[in-house]
């Protein structure tokens, strides 16, 4: 399996957090890796929606699961296997809010697909974490 994760903590409150990551819309305001994106309907577990690619293309894509305000995981197939991103937020021992966010690509040909794409993808996730703590953030 192909993994990437990061972690960033705030003074937001999870609350806003959570506002930033279910409207899908505003997702390429401070995701790099995106052009357009689009949910149809509310952030949960079964929803469906379509990111653009930085790229190149559109990639439709399913919500895995979620827990309102705490986690979601969202993703699709790629051949012999699945990618997914997933964001967690919850308490710290600071009084701040830590914010992480994670890629897996699993299957059979993960490796191809981490050589492709997954090496990109861990060179932007660390931009996308900073820019949604700064936008929860309110700057």
């Amino acid at each position: 399996m192909w993994k990437s994760e990061f972690a960033a903590e705030t003074a937001a409150p999870p609350e806003a957090v959570w506002r930033v990551l279910e409207d899908a819309d505003r997702w390429p305001s401070w995701n790099p890796g995106l052009t357009a994106a689009h949910l149809d309907g509310p952030l949960a577990s079964g929803a469906t929606g379509s990111v653009t690619l930085t790229r190149g293309g559109t990639r439709p894509f399913v919500v895995y699961a979620a827990d309102p305000g705490r986690y979601f995981a969202y993703g699709g197939n790629v051949p012999g296997g699945r990618q997914a991103f997933w964001y967690r937020i919850e308490g710290s021992a600071t009084g701040q809010t830590r914010v992480m966010l994670g890629h897996t690509i699993e299957g059979l040909l993960w490796p191809v697909f981490g050589l492709l794409f997954g090496r990109f993808i861990r060179g932007y996730l660390p931009t996308a974490l900073k820019q949604l703590v700064a936008t929860a953030e309110g700057r």
